[in-house]
């Protein structure tokens, strides 16, 4: 009796790409108004048809970060990169075969680090059988719509400028150095316009040295005097 034919894992995730040809677009994005495959669509399809290779398909997460985002209405979110790396494993042979794959999510709460992941497991899985199913900026609706809302940022007037070289001077007097010297701590160039928000840090960071220089000088003439 002759023994079973053990079937390469690369002809089995062949078989795969073979049979899953067509992925349906159950999303739809509200704000755009478009429909997207979403990451269980694809799931679910692949799912099937590696179980009945008998192959595996284990995740893991590599490296992960995160920052902040201020959107253009001023509001804070997090955006998470993840790299992930997918090894297939063929439950008959044990043969295995891994690959990497790198996604990012934006969200205004805890959710952005799941987004990334969710993105990068649907794009590995997409482009190792490739699967076409149009472009997808993962149909964030909630972001979109925060964004198009948005108004540009207010920038700061002449007369507020004019307020912060005047304070800049009166540091650069109490500490005997020049304006440029003042103006390149706070890392403004005395003429660019800035936004608003800046111009407020940069203005009660200059408040805040001149009073503790006047305080200085106060002690040490008392210092003196005594």
């Amino acid at each position: 009796m002759s023994e079973p034919v053990t079937r390469s894992l690369v002809k089995k995730l062949a078989e795969v790409m073979s049979e899953v040809k067509r992925v349906p677009k159950n999303g739809f994005n509200k704000f755009h108004k478009y429909q997207y495959a979403t990451e269980s669509d694809v799931s679910d399809l692949v799912r099937g048809e590696l179980a009945k290779r008998s192959v595996m398909l284990f995740p893991s997460v590599i490296s992960h970060e995160s920052r902040e985002h201020k959107n253009r209405s001023g509001s804070t979110e997090y955006i998470s990169t993840i790299e992930m790396e997918f090894t297939f494993v063929d439950g008959e042979s044990g043969e295995t075969m891994a690959f990497k794959s790198v996604g990012e999510g934006q969200d205004a709460g805890d959710k952005a680090y799941y987004k990334a992941m969710t993105g990068a497991t649907k794009y590995a899985l997409m482009k190792v059988f490739l699967i076409s199913t149009g472009d997808d900026p993962e149909a964030d609706s909630k972001v979109d719509e925060r964004n198009s809302k948005a108004t540009p940022p207010k920038m700061a007037t002449k007369t507020e400028l004019d307020s912060l070289i005047k304070l800049a001077d009166t540091f650069a007097a109490l500490r005997s150095v020049g304006r440029e010297k003042v103006l390149s701590i706070v890392k403004w160039d005395g003429e660019q316009v800035i936004e608003q928000a800046r111009a407020v840090e940069i203005k009660e960071a200059l408040v805040k040295w001149i009073d503790g220089a006047k305080k200085e000088a106060a002690e040490a003439n008392k210092e003196e005097s005594a």
